[in-house]
């Protein structure tokens, strides 16, 4: 139902028409105005938008094209001041470095090397090229220049002197292969040891030895000792002077502190001879035994072997005889078994079978009976 009427309605759409008069329409085309020659105003304005658009593009090329030239002729001058920069730190660093005995010319001493020509005979030769250790921005002068050997041979304008020899080429030593009082503004410091301080303990005969403690305090390491005299059972901080002699000795230490040494001496004075503690009268009648007898008071203490005789002054005779140190002398002469006579001085002697380091081997002395 629908399709057919659709269909009605358009064919009388479509075969519709108005009637109209040519000569109205003539009348009417002679009173419109005259078409001018000529583009319209709107051919026009799309005319003048081409080309401005045109012209806009073509400048915004050519303007990229300067900014382009212009940035890299700026990084090419920043490039080559860098390079001058490098040169002249180059050239300070080697003039302050010390000059070679060898004798060179000018040219074969420059740090640029050039690469031998076609022609040249390279072998043999080794090139030398510049390792400049500097800031990574370049904006600090560099701290260190060397020549390296490399593998490529190299020689330079002028690579040989008049003998027809290559000249030596100096080597600047880096700064941590120099001495730190040769490296540029580096002033050595005095080497300051560590502290020390000795005292000295009073004589003692406790093992009947004659004994001078000497104690040290110090906050350094590798002790060391040395004396005039003796020194026994030496420690860290400690060490044992026999003074078998009364005479003044002089005691140094010395002691180190990040590899500085310092030392320190003290002198120390025994006033007398060491003679075995031995006393000069005893009375058999006392009631203390240790006055009752004779025998050197360091014999009783020290384990060691030894010979005790007591000869009379007058004649030389032995009076008495001793090997052991619990059989002392209490008077009695061994010729007659009688007493000898009060107040008179008999003489002794001591010979030891082990002395100490320096000690000497034979003591002697007198023993009244009182």
């Amino acid at each position: 139902m629908k399709d057919p009427f659709e269909s009605k309605i358009k064919s009388l759409v479509e075969d519709f028409s108005y009637d109209y008069d040519p000569q109205a329409w003539d009348a009417l085309s002679k009173k419109l105005p005259n078409a001018k020659p000529g583009l319209s105003w709107l051919g026009k304005f799309g005319i003048a938008s081409m080309l401005a658009l045109v012209v806009g593009i073509i400048g915004w090329n050519l303007a990229a094209n300067q900014n382009q030239k212009e940035s890299a002729n700026n990084a090419t001058q920043v490039a080559k001041n860098k390079t001058q920069t490098a040169e002249k730190s180059n050239l300070s660093a080697a003039q302050e470095t010390p000059k070679s005995n060898t004798q060179t010319k000018s040219k074969a001493n420059q740090n640029s090397p050039t690469i031998a020509p076609n022609n040249a005979t390279n072998q043999g030769w080794t090139q030398f090229t510049q390792e400049v250790v500097a800031d990574p921005d370049w904006y600090l002068t560099p701290i260190a220049l060397r020549q390296q050997a490399a593998a490529l041979p190299v020689i330079s304008d002028n690579w040989h002197d008049d003998s027809g020899q290559m000249p030596q080429v100096q080597e600047i030593p880096l700064a941590q292969d120099m001495p730190s009082n040769q490296i540029p503004g580096n002033h050595q410091t005095p080497c300051k040891g560590p502290k020390i301080v000795l005292d000295v303990d009073a004589i003692n005969y406790e093992d009947g030895t004659p004994r001078i403690r000497v104690n040290l305090e110090t906050n350094g390491s590798d002790i060391t000792w040395s004396a005039s005299g003796t020194l026994i059972n030496k420690k860290s901080r400690s060490v044992d002077l026999m003074a078998f002699k009364g005479q003044t000795y002089t005691i140094t230490t010395e002691a180190q502190l990040d590899g500085c040494k310092s030392a320190e001496k003290i002198k120390v004075t025994a006033n007398e001879d060491y003679n075995l503690l031995a006393v000069n009268a005893f009375n058999p009648q006392s009631r203390d035994e240790r006055n009752a007898t004779f025998m050197p008071y360091a014999l009783t203490i020290r384990d060691l072997r030894f010979e005790l005789i007591v000869l009379d002054p007058d004649n030389g005779a032995v009076v008495f005889k001793s090997v052991d140190a619990q059989n002392a002398w209490d008077g009695i002469d061994q010729r007659t078994g009688q007493m000898v006579p009060a107040q008179k001085a008999y003489i002794w002697k001591v010979v030891l079978q082990e002395a100490l380091p320096n000690e000497k081997t034979t003591y002697s002395g007198t023993i009244v009976r009182i």
